[in-house]
């Protein structure tokens, strides 16, 4: 039997790693606003940069009260492998969550530091950020900020201990296995947004007389194509975020160490690396054939394909998640053309597709190409098989995602309070910004015409 130890001397240079990881994640929610910025409409450009940054005090006081927490709490289930994981050390007024120099003997037992509490909160954003920027125009910022505690600080968290976390009861029992967060990240958010968008209405003159979608104009092309190759670079955070870096194996032919992934098991990190790259590849080359003259979503490619492969990019040979990348973004891409035209699903973003459905067939796919393959260094975890992934995807898209997401707009919309009003989609959000600039500077107009006549005057009467 493996025992994984992070000896006090690693501590450190575990936290320069994942001050690295954080670097890299930084550029995950700059890069989803900047596309939002990019993608939507003149009229609501303004608007939506604050709806969405208007999330992150949100997600971060609600993180610390009891997102943070519930990440540990509920890793064996609703008793399923047994009752509440010990989490006291994740409650906010616990010393651990403050400056301490003393080392907690369960966080060593989870695989994290303090310093993880910063990667989870940026990945926790980054998961709103992506739902929010599938909803904007059309959902009100109280609303949104609803749904962000809902996904961001409780489904979120619970997908995480359950699917994501070396102790989780999925892998236990199912055989699951996600290296890089393709169930517990990506498969819950598009489960989760699918309920939401189920309910929301579509964006006023979004479908024609004939029920066929029509093509809003992009605020910023540019700032729609660096959003996205800016996620790209956040993806790469969100991979190195699950990777236990410095730890020593310890079993009967000695100590090693070992680059592990999030299950515990040995892995190769330039191999990951190498295979995400290949899958983002073959993702780019599909969607710039696919959507060349789409701006929108041309690039859209590299981000499927990097989903597609998160599953199993830790075991995959590289020319495996090429082709994988390839099959997958092309079966996406025209899943969302199908789901905008049949359903009348206006999904700005596609997210949907391009992260749940992504998300869920990666996991299949996985649990064919990996059957056999560990699933987790915990004893007596079953090995991964189809069956458990495909469970797994099952728990995630709907039980933990759409379900909650349905549920929760239900309310909202019969309280009255999701969607903005008609006049406003027409006129945009962003009108009442341009009026207070028009009366600023009406204003500033007024006061340096009175000081050119006072001038005047004054010159006049010298002379």
């Amino acid at each position: 039997m493996n025992e994984l130890i992070l000896n006090t001397k690693d501590y450190f240079l575990n936290d320069i790693f994942t001050l690295v990881v954080i670097l890299f994640l930084i550029f995950l929610p700059i890069g989803i606003i900047i596309r939002s910025h990019g993608i939507s409409r003149e009229k609501f450009s303004i608007s939506s940069i604050i709806t969405l940054s208007l999330s992150l005090p949100v997600i971060i006081i609600s993180t610390y009260l009891f997102g943070w927490a519930i990440s540990f709490a509920f890793t064996n289930g609703p008793g399923i492998t047994g009752g509440f994981s010990q989490f006291y050390f994740a409650l906010p007024w616990n010393l651990n969550m403050g400056p301490n120099l003393n080392l907690n003997s369960d966080l060593s037992f989870y695989k994290v530091t303090n310093l993880k509490f910063i990667t989870f909160i940026f990945l926790s954003w980054s998961i709103v950020l992506f739902l929010g920027s599938s909803l904007l125009e059309r959902i009100r910022i109280g609303a949104y900020l609803i749904l962000v505690i809902v996904l961001g600080s409780i489904l979120w968290p619970i997908a995480y201990s359950w699917s994501w976390s070396n102790s989780g009861w999925m892998s236990r029992v199912f055989g699951y296995h996600d290296a890089f967060g393709a169930g517990a990240f990506h498969t819950l958010l598009g489960g989760f947004a699918l309920g939401v968008l189920y309910q929301i209405k579509s964006r006023l003159a979004k479908f024609n007389n004939f029920q066929k979608p029509r093509s809003f104009p992009l605020n910023s092309i540019a700032n729609s194509i660096l959003g996205n190759f800016l996620i790209f670079f956040g993806f790469i955070g969100l991979s190195l975020s699950s990777i236990l870096i410095f730890y020593e194996i310890n079993n009967e032919t000695g100590n090693y160490m070992e680059v592990l992934n999030v299950f515990g098991t040995p892995i190769s990190l330039s191999g990951s690396i190498v295979n995400l790259l290949l899958a983002l590849c073959g993702g780019l080359f599909i969607s710039a054939i696919t959507k060349f003259r789409n701006p929108q979503f041309m690039f859209s490619g590299g981000i499927i394909g990097i989903i597609s492969v998160s599953s199993g990019a830790d075991y995959y040979f590289p020319l495996q998640s090429f082709i994988i990348g390839m099959i997958i973004t092309f079966v996406v891409l025209k899943t969302h053309s199908y789901l905008e035209e049949r359903f009348r699903i206006d999904d700005i973003t596609g997210l949907i597709t391009m992260h749940g459905f992504a998300g869920f067939w990666s996991l299949i796919i996985s649990g064919i190409l990996l059957w056999g393959y560990p699933s987790s260094n915990y004893e007596g975890s079953v090995y991964i098989n189809p069956f458990g992934q495909f469970a797994g995807a099952l728990i995630l898209f709907w039980i933990l995602g759409f379900i909650p997401g349905y549920l929760s707009t239900k309310i909202l919309k019969f309280f009255s309070i999701l969607e903005t009003t008609s006049t406003i989609q027409l006129t945009g959000e962003d009108i009442t910004f341009k009026r207070d600039n028009f009366l600023l500077n009406q204003e500033l107009i007024e006061a340096e015409i009175e000081i050119i006549s006072e001038l005047s005057r004054n010159k006049n009467d010298k002379n």
